[in-house]
């Protein structure tokens, strides 16, 4: 059975969420079913993210392995499925999974990721992956047409952010939402979430994918590893080496920052970073 951490029991039960509260109170009892189902062994100690568990494992053969098990919520519903389709190529390997669990056995990697890196090289290879990942999506997947029209119409009645940017991210929502593509593009591709290997230099993790346009997801690669000075220069080289519209993406990263900004709520690290990323590609 697999020890959970005591700090991400407690991050977890201090939301006040019944969902993750009975997802929490489940794991052991989950973590003992697929040990048992799949045929792994402990092998050191767990890691958590914000909503998953990850437990290195061996299977019967000896092979290394992760076995993640994860809070189902709507951004994490079709990770298996870019990882199946991706199969290894640029990102981690799926070995095993189960949808409707949330539970999946993940090849393991280095601990080592991209944010150990200088700066200039992390954001080439993370727009690298991001170009050479990109696939057309699966119809069910949810859509940036769909976000876009709930954006514009909850931006609309926000009161948190100035008048002037709602009203410049609703344009935008509005002009560029309805003619989203529906490329599978992963919006939380950001340093932490690229980590070594001995396969590969760098393979993707814990993707969050959506049905959109390619220049979609960016603001991740410019609000971690902050640098207020130099957002306009990380964004036009994501641009660049993704060849990228530059309208569309500075427009989908503008409204990402604000949309972020108005739901940051008590969250003063996103809602700085946002603000400021907002402020800086207003009226561009």
């Amino acid at each position: 059975m697999i020890r959970i951490p005591k700090d991400f029991t407690k991050t977890v039960l201090s939301w006040g969420d019944d969902h993750a509260t009975r997802w929490l109170l489940g794991l052991p009892e989950l973590s003992a079913e697929y040990l048992d189902r799949w045929d792994l062994t402990l092998d050191g100690a767990p890691l958590n993210g914000f909503v998953s568990v990850v437990q290195p494992v061996r299977r019967a053969d000896g092979t290394p392995a992760m076995l993640k098990l994860g809070l189902t919520h709507e951004e994490s519903e079709h990770e298996w499925y870019a990882l199946s389709i991706w199969d290894g190529n640029g990102a981690v390997r799926l070995l095993d999974h189960d949808a409707d669990d949330g539970v999946l056995l993940l090849e393991r990697l280095r601990p080592e990721t991209l944010a150990t890196q200088p700066i200039e090289q992390s954001l080439t290879i993370a727009g690298r992956l991001r170009k050479r990942l990109l696939r057309p999506a699966p119809p069910q997947m949810r859509t940036l047409r769909a976000n876009a029209a709930r954006w514009a119409d909850e931006l609309a009645v926000a009161d948190s952010v100035p008048a002037h940017i709602l009203d410049e991210a609703v344009d935008h929502c509005r002009t560029f939402g309805p003619l989203a593509l529906s490329q599978m593009v992963n919006e939380d591709q950001h340093f932490h979430n690229i980590l070594a290997s001995d396969r590969e230099p760098w393979l993707v993790i814990d993707p969050k994918v959506i049905a959109a346009d390619p220049e979609f997801g960016l603001a991740t690669l410019l609000w971690n590893r902050f640098e207020p000075d130099r957002i306009r220069h990380r964004l036009d080289m994501l641009v660049e080496i993704e060849d990228l519209d530059p309208d569309r993406a500075r427009a989908w990263t503008f409204v990402t920052a604000v949309v972020n900004w108005a739901e940051a709520d008590t969250d003063a690290w996103t809602a700085e970073r946002c603000q400021v990323i907002a402020t800086t590609l207003a009226g561009l």
